[in-house]
């Protein structure tokens, strides 16, 4: 197995060993005292071998194996800073009592004092670390609160990000410090543009060539405005090129984790330390009518991935329905730091299977919320008033819209989601109606 060989490649004498700890995820012997996070931006669930047919990943596939996987996990929106507040906060924005608006970037700065998972590490006397390829994520948003060293390099690429991390980690520990630390790294591949080496980009080869530059940002949103004027055959090759590069991105951005994840072992930084991979949200390829994200919450933009993996988890998986809103907790929850006031997410195995989730998004199709119950999922557009409920075992691409008013599944959503609208309406300046 690939962890195997990572494991092998650095020191294991300070890897515990013994019976499995009574928590969940489960460790042998002890539940590791630092902490690794990586969250990776717009990558879709169904790029992992453990939830699509062709596997993109593989290096991330064998930790998850190896690890703890969430199966049935979503994130609480569809762009980076809502979904950010949601995993770092453990509370929904609505909660939170602010829900970021991609159309007023002016307006969308974190609340100043709210208390994050390296709010609660820190003051638990962790040193805390984030180095950021996204704004959304630092401080320029105010969404960095908490984090003793917070960068944001020039270049967004993976390697460039962990180098920088590396780096900090290094220097923390040859400062003579012995604190438990808590490292966050956030990724922005695979993002539009989508354009990894040429390496990557070989089944390029045999396709007719575009008018658009898709390396570049403002060509690829170009393109994407046109489609619904195309004929079949130029969506079709369209759709063809922006996958490729996609894809090629995605292959890149695990070929780079390997790398890095090989430097942390040798240096060290993976003894006796939990690692928490999640995805802040996935990418659209005109399932329901667009492409990239921060347009719908449907499962392409809004299902993502969240797993734990550390030299000495019990390998297991999570099969019930949880939400960014509870990674903060559970984290803090096995780190055995009892500092949870105001938290609205739980530790994962804590949450009742039937409790109702809710996402919400205000973005380019104005403000979206939904609210997903066990497997039945409801979905309603403000100012439109669409709503759209799918069975989410029977239909996980949600193509099958159930919706009608006296369907009983939608009774009982819509009561919860009239109580989240009424919960959002403070919040923005727009009318549900």
């Amino acid at each position: 197995m690939l962890l195997l060989a990572l494991a092998c490649t650095g020191s294991d004498s300070d890897v515990p060993t013994g019976d499995p700890t009574d928590t969940f995820p489960s460790f042998h012997g002890r539940v590791p005292k630092n902490l690794l996070v990586v969250s990776m931006d717009t990558t879709r669930r169904d790029l992992f071998a453990r939830y699509g047919d062709t596997a993109y990943a593989p290096f991330l596939d064998g930790l998850m194996e190896e690890g703890v996987a969430l199966d049935r996990h979503r994130s609480c929106s569809n762009w980076t800073m809502p979904s950010v507040l949601c995993a770092q906060t453990g509370m929904t924005n609505i909660d939170l009592g602010m829900v970021p608006d991609l159309r007023d970037t002016n307006r969308s700065m974190a609340p100043v004092g709210m208390r994050t998972l390296a709010t609660r590490l820190s003051d638990a006397g962790y040193y805390t670390q984030l180095v950021t390829s996204n704004s959304w994520f630092s401080a320029d948003h105010l969404t960095d609160q908490g984090f003793e060293v917070s960068i944001r390099p020039d270049s967004r690429g993976t390697t460039a990000i962990f180098d920088t991390a590396i780096e900090e980690l290094q220097a923390e520990r040859d400062s003579g410090e012995t604190r438990p630390w808590y490292a966050h790294m956030h990724i922005k591949e695979p993002h539009p543009a989508y354009n990894p080496p040429e390496e990557y980009l070989t089944d390029l080869e045999g396709l007719d060539p575009l008018k658009w530059d898709l390396a570049k940002s403002d060509d690829q949103y170009a393109a994407d405005a046109q489609y619904d004027g195309m004929s079949t055959e130029e969506q079709e090759l369209l759709l063809e090129h922006l996958r490729i590069r996609y894809h090629g991105e995605v292959r890149w951005m695990n070929d780079q984790l390997e790398a890095e994840f090989d430097e942390l072992d040798q240096l060290g930084f993976l003894d006796d330390t939990l690692v928490v991979f999640w995805v802040d949200h996935g990418e659209q390829f005109w399932e329901h009518g667009d492409q990239t994200h921060a347009y719908h919450l449907h499962n392409e933009e809004n299902d993502t991935i969240a797993f734990f993996w550390s030299k000495n988890i019990v390998a297991d998986s999570w099969e019930e329905p949880t939400s960014h809103i509870d990674i903060a907790p559970t984290i803090l929850n096995l780190l055995g730091v009892d500092d949870t006031e105001g938290l609205t997410g739980l530790p994962v195995g804590q949450a009742p299977p039937d409790r109702t989730l809710d996402m919400v998004s205000a973005a380019r199709l104005g403000i979206v919320q939904s609210v997903v119950k066990e497997n039945w999922k409801l979905i309603y557009r403000w100012g439109t008033g669409e709503r759209w409920l799918y069975d989410t075992d029977a239909d996980p691409t949600e193509v099958n819209d159930l919706y009608a008013a006296d369907e009983p599944h939608a009774k009982e959503l819509e009561a919860t989601l009239d109580d989240r609208i009424s919960a959002m309406e403070p919040l923005t300046d727009y009318s549900p109606n």
